[in-house]
């Protein structure tokens, strides 16, 4: 006889914990319902960012656990991109693992946002494959991920910042439910390949700097449903004369609102 717990996520998955009748997986009712391990972005080493996500696991009776690491980007920062992702993987995990070891039968969140989603998304691809924590404790919510699978910037550009590798899209996530929450514009996230939409491309270029920061409001709510799918790649390739006047016309009509709005504030002073 079991006594079974069930958790449903948005993608329409729900997954069930069976335990023995009678037995408390945690050591004597000292453990939380769960932990919510969060993860910052770029100049957020802290996690402050994720705040609003972690409050709502809080108000459910998990216990947070902020993630501290660099968060770091060379060469605006003293580690590398993949100094400071390797460095908060390792961190992460390791709270992981140690959270587990002393709540064996409590439930593990792990979220985080930007360069944040990227080392949240990697642990947790880690404890689908290794099979360390049952996966049916464990769930994600990745914001503005890079390695987003619709079109993270990881997948898309080549390396050309030293000691920020490309990593490309993840191998997935096993059982583990996995929500990921991308502004469809967002560069960082959802970003085509420059042939296959050129106009597109730049969009999403611009819109790092006028979407990316915009997730805060999402984060207080439950993730919502995924963005739609990236203009499918064109039958017949553009050429690359053609690629590059569609981009330039682009960054001109992305540019000129903003050129035109400071021109009249200088003439009207």
């Amino acid at each position: 006889m079991s006594v079974a717990c069930t958790v449903a996520v948005t993608a329409g998955v729900t997954l069930v914990m069976s335990v023995p009748a009678g037995a408390d997986p945690n050591d004597g009712g000292s453990c939380p319902a769960g932990a919510v391990f969060a993860v910052g972005g770029t100049w957020d080493p802290t996690g402050q960012t994720t705040q609003p996500v972690t409050d709502r696991y809080v108000a459910q009776g998990y216990a947070s656990k902020p993630v501290t690491y660099p968060a770091s980007f060379w060469p605006l920062g003293e580690q590398t991109y993949d100094q400071s992702v390797a460095a908060g993987a390792q961190t992460l995990r390791t709270e992981v693992n140690a959270f587990h070891a002393q709540c064996p039968g409590s439930e593990i969140v792990v979220t985080g946002y930007s360069q944040g989603a990227r080392i949240a998304g990697d642990v947790l691809g880690d404890i689908a494959r290794d099979g360390s924590i049952p996966q049916s404790q464990v769930e994600g919510v990745l914001y503005a991920d890079p390695r987003n699978s619709a079109g993270g910037i990881e997948t898309v550009v080549p390396n050309v910042v030293p000691g920020a590798t490309m990593s490309g899209a993840r191998g997935g996530f096993g059982d583990i439910a996995v929500q990921e929450v991308c502004i469809e514009g967002d560069g960082i996230c959802n970003m085509p390949k420059p042939r296959d939409a050129p106009e597109v491309f730049v969009d999403s270029v611009f819109g790092y700097f006028t979407k990316h920061n915009t997730y805060t409001p999402m984060m207080s709510e439950p993730a919502p449903p995924a963005p739609p799918a990236l203009p499918q790649t064109p039958s017949v390739p553009l050429q690359p004369a053609d690629v590059a006047t569609a981009i330039v016309t682009r960054v001109v009509e992305n540019i000129t609102p903003y050129l035109s709005a400071a021109l009249a504030t200088v003439l009207t002073k």
